[in-house]
């Protein structure tokens, strides 16, 4: 069995730029840090309908398929327009609603607080609303995207006939049937280089030296590190010499409180009768 001497904290898992530059920020402070690169990976599958507009038409209810004809609608108004592949995003983005870049603008003050409940509903809707119309904005670029994907089109080439009834991909709710000779799927799998931040936990009693934008970055990260130096300091204090990983668990009960807050430090096992991991939401 090994000693606590041995083993080492897990921080977290993050971009591997973001991983070192949290690792300076430790290493500075004085903690011991290692960084571990990994490639994580998951995959992913998307039901979909896909056949000819008309075809998918006898699929849906009038509304939803109202709502596909509207955004193809609108790309070809956009095309005959002259849209190049630079502009026609956003000329598509107006087309379907002219008001989205001052719903863009008013969203984003929103979600920062830097606006006033009062001086939202003076300029526009409520943001519940803004929201669903960007939500319906951003769907129907996707789904035009599909439509150039399926149909091999280029913005800019000559298109002909291409979109009097072209083939439509389109997400599937869940009460439709996999048996429909409309269903496709959609199968991702992503590939991602990560990286683990271990500390040496005896290092961990150095976490009161990290400064103050670490602790204002990485508010979660700080906690765990400062809580842990202080259980190996209390332990430090009363022990030598080395200490097995039983005898580690047994001692890993600490309390702490604050006018009748309560902050509880536990190993695993202890954690397991709560159903919380110390330091997990």
């Amino acid at each position: 069995m090994g000693t606590i001497a041995d083993s080492m904290f897990m921080l977290g898992e993050y971009y591997e730029d973001e991983a070192r530059d949290i690792a300076d920020f430790l290493k500075d402070a004085g903690l011991k840090v290692d960084i571990r690169t990994f490639t994580s990976s998951n995959i992913e599958v998307f039901h979909y309908l896909e056949g000819r507009m008309s075809e998918i038409k006898a699929e849906l209810d009038e509304e939803r398929f109202q709502k596909y004809a509207r955004f193809l609608e609108a790309f070809k108004r956009v095309l005959a327009k002259g849209a190049t592949s630079e502009s026609f995003r956003e000329m598509l983005h107006l087309e379907l609603d002219p008001e989205i870049n001052e719903k863009r603008e008013l969203f984003g003050q929103t979600i920062k607080g830097s606006i006033s409940k009062e001086e939202q509903e003076a300029k526009m809707q409520d943001s519940d609303d803004i929201f669903k119309d960007l939500m319906e904005v951003a769907n129907a670029e996707s789904f035009i995207d599909l439509v150039l994907e399926r149909n091999d089109i280029r913005i800019g080439d000559y298109i002909g006939a291409k979109l009097d009834d072209p083939v439509i991909r389109i997400f599937a709710e869940e009460d439709e049937d996999d048996e429909s000779k409309f269903a496709r799927t959609t199968t991702s799998f992503c590939v991602e280089p990560s990286a683990a931040i271990f500390v040496d936990e005896f290092s961990t009693v150095f976490s009161e030296n990290l400064n103050k934008e670490f602790k204002d970055e990485y508010e979660d990260e700080y906690s765990r590190l400062f809580f842990l130096g202080k259980l190996i300091s209390d332990l430090a204090e009363s022990s030598s010499g080395k200490m097995d990983m039983e005898s580690f668990a047994e001692r890993c009960e600490l309390q702490m409180e604050n006018n009748g807050n309560l902050f509880e430090i536990k190993w695993k096992d202890g954690c397991r009768r709560t159903g919380k991991v110390a330091g997990e939401e």
